[in-house]
């Protein structure tokens, strides 16, 4: 066994408990900061065009982080960035319970340098989990179980941030937050192993990385576009401007998001499955590249849906978990692939590239949903995404066709050279 990777060979399986369980609590926090910032804000007068700029400062900085994550990553260890991104996420709990006590402006930077420091912490722990589990995985469902698990958590975080709003106010809902997250990076620092990377990168080698992971970030980030464009600031402000209750918004948004990280474990399981009828085959087992363009182009047609029934409380519902059964299915072929192409001996590098591309489609997103929004209400957002995920629904064709035409001339090769 190489050196460097004989710290896997024990417990491997608790290795990966601990990862998952601390990552989904700081995803259970993000989700609930997600939805307690813009209904709290809003109810006070601030725009949405407005706190789209908040969550710009948040996703621009996780961008940031992903550039740079994978160099921190790869030259001061895994244990040591976990352990990072939960202290972010903990003072960017922490920081609130001292806000609305000084000038406006104090209140406007501060705000704005939590939501940073939330997206640093977002990142660096979303990278060096998925490197921890470039190395732990033992089959390809793994990796659906840690990403579908955190979108999941993300959902009961949306629940839980609209019922601490309510029962508990905007300071101590944050102050619950920040003492989860501590609690995990004790966690962390007491039990997580180290791994440290043997080849070092240096900064000109970020973009050398397979062809078709660069593809394959640039459809994430086309689908989180598709996404982020109306699901993220613009429809629980919507829903609450047509007279949805926070609770029964934040109920909406967390079904979606449990759903969505239902799917994506389920979504891996039935792709690699064969059903059959005794000798009658129904199904053989697909590529996960196959059906990233198909599941983008059902995708399209739920915001397509909401644009025409966007007044109807229960189609709005509806729609939202049907959008997130089909992201499920659009995002399981991500969650294994770009381990898969991610280079073993300069895995957080490579993750990092294929993370900070996905990025730009959450900061271009979030950046315009606001502004669209002011603009042309929900409808000029919804028909923002269906353009997004059109994109995406090619790319994905794209992708499907070149990694199978790789594969045959790789074996025209190798015939070639027997």
């Amino acid at each position: 066994m190489k050196e460097g990777f004989q710290i896997f060979s024990l417990n491997i399986f608790s290795q990966r408990r601990y990862i998952a369980f601390c990552y989904w609590a700081s995803t259970f926090c993000e989700g609930a900061s997600r939805i307690i910032l813009p209904l709290y804000l809003s109810t006070i007068g601030i725009s949405t065009s407005k706190i789209a700029i908040i969550f710009v400062f948040y996703e621009f900085f996780g961008l940031l982080t992903n550039m740079y994550s994978g160099f921190f990553i790869n030259r001061f260890g895994y244990k040591k960035a976990f352990i990072v991104s939960l202290f972010f996420h903990t003072i960017a709990s922490f920081g609130y319970l001292f806000l609305f006590q000084g000038p406006v402006i104090f209140t406007a930077i501060t705000i704005n340098i939590l939501r940073s420091l939330r997206g640093i912490g977002k990142e660096l722990i979303k990278t060096t989990s998925s490197a921890y589990f470039r190395h732990l995985s033992e089959n390809h469902l793994h990796p659906h179980y840690l990403l579908g698990g955190k979108d999941f958590l993300k959902g009961i975080g949306l629940l839980g941030g609209s019922i601490l709003l309510f029962y508990l106010g905007f300071h101590l809902s944050f102050g619950f937050l920040g003492i989860l997250t501590f609690l995990c990076l004790i966690l962390a620092k007491g039990v997580l192993k180290d791994h440290k990377e043997i080849k070092q990168i240096s900064f000109s080698g970020f973009f050398k990385v397979n062809h078709n992971l660069m593809i394959l970030a640039i459809i994430r980030a086309s689908l989180y576009a598709g996404r982020d464009l109306w699901l993220v600031i613009p429809i629980p402000i919507y829903l609450q401007s047509i007279g949805m209750s926070k609770i029964m918004i934040g109920t909406v948004l967390a079904c979606g998001l449990m759903v969505f990280g239902t799917v994506q474990p389920l979504a891996g399981f039935f792709v690699k499955s064969r059903l059959y009828i005794r000798s009658f085959v129904i199904k053989s087992k697909w590529y996960y590249e196959d059906i990233i363009a198909v599941s983008s182009f059902f995708l399209l047609l739920v915001p397509l849906g909401m644009y025409f029934l966007k007044t109807n409380f229960l189609a709005v519902f509806l729609l939202v978990i049907t959008y997130n059964i089909f992201a499920g299915l659009a995002t399981a072929p991500h969650n294994y692939l770009h381990l898969r192409l991610a280079n073993k001996e300069r895995a957080s590098i490579d993750i990092a590239f294929y993370k900070t591309i996905s990025q730009f489609g959450k900061v271009i997103a979030v950046f315009s949903s606001g502004f669209l929004y002011d603009s042309y209400g929900i409808s000029g957002c919804l028909l923002a995404s269906i353009g997004c995920l059109f994109v995406s629904g090619i790319l994905g064709a794209i992708l499907s066709n070149k990694v199978h035409r790789d594969k045959i001339k790789k074996i025209k090769d190798m015939s070639l050279s027997k």
